[in-house]
């Protein structure tokens, strides 16, 4: 069996175990393995993904980072109760998402991004810098510039929101951009393949004018009103089944992913 490329850019994983631990992971989070269910004995797996039993063993160590998998005794490998997986891990997500984003995971998605952005956004209106301020800025522009659904309008409008949350000035917010980042991804995803987008910069824009004017209540109104449209019509997509595919960032090409299995065969 050859390894299975990146269906986003054609290529494959660069390391054999980094493929085994992307096959595995999409089966698990597919429905293939249920929770509390061993994964099939390491002889016939290694055999099946054409990789050797070392190779396999990175790549439960590296399913077993994301959540989804743990040893038991004479169980072997079995699958994570679903409340244990973590669904903020850009892969996790991306596998997710192959599958057809459902209305709950997106409500989900979109409950979480309530919770943290409409505050981040009064934050970096009270506390922002110059820099910061910039920042927002420019990425509206970057926004603005380029066509709603092209990939660097995403790419603008995920590092708009990058930017009000380091511009928080809050530690812990920004600490969570990486893992908010993913999330951001997946929901734009669905929320782009509406038709009509002609309100994505102007509610945009409402959120940098209050942050630039210092203004949090402001700030985080805009923010509230900029996610209530997003979910609208992330729901929409959804309903019309147009809300599959991957995330932006993917197993193939995840940097954090590689490095750690760089230094795993260093």
């Amino acid at each position: 069996m050859q390894k299975r490329p990146n269906s986003r850019s054609g290529r494959e994983p660069r390391y054999r175990h980094t493929a085994a631990a992307v096959a595995i992971g999409r089966r698990i989070v597919g429905g293939e393995w249920q929770p509390g269910r061993a994964l099939p004995p390491e002889e016939t797996l290694s055999r099946e993904l054409t990789v050797s039993r070392s190779s396999l063993r990175e790549a439960i160590k590296l399913l077993a980072g994301k959540g989804l998998v743990h040893s038991a005794p004479r169980r072997g490998t079995v699958v994570r109760a679903l409340g244990e997986w973590n669904l903020l891990d850009a892969d996790v997500l991306s596998w997710h998402s192959e599958q057809g984003l459902s209305a709950e995971f997106v409500q989900g998605l979109f409950e979480l991004r309530g919770m943290i952005e409409p505050e981040a956004a009064a934050l970096a209106a009270e506390r922002g810098d110059a820099a910061g301020h910039g920042e927002i800025a420019a990425a509206l522009a970057a926004m603005a510039a380029a066509e709603a659904q092209s990939p660097s309008s995403v790419a603008a409008d995920l590092a708009f929101h990058r930017a009000v949350l380091v511009t928080s000035r809050n530690p812990f917010l920004a600490a969570l951009s990486p893992a908010i980042e993913a999330s951001l991804s997946l929901s734009f995803h669905a929320s782009r393949t509406t038709g009509n987008l002609d309100h994505l910069i102007p509610l945009h824009a409402a959120v940098t004018d209050a942050i630039l004017a210092g203004d949090g209540d402001g700030a985080r109104r805009a923010m509230r009103h900029l996610l209530v449209r997003s979910e609208r019509d992330a729901l929409s997509a959804v309903a019309a089944g147009l809300g599959g595919g991957e995330v932006h960032a993917s197993a193939a090409d995840h940097e954090e992913l590689q490095d750690n299995v760089q230094g795993r065969t260093q």
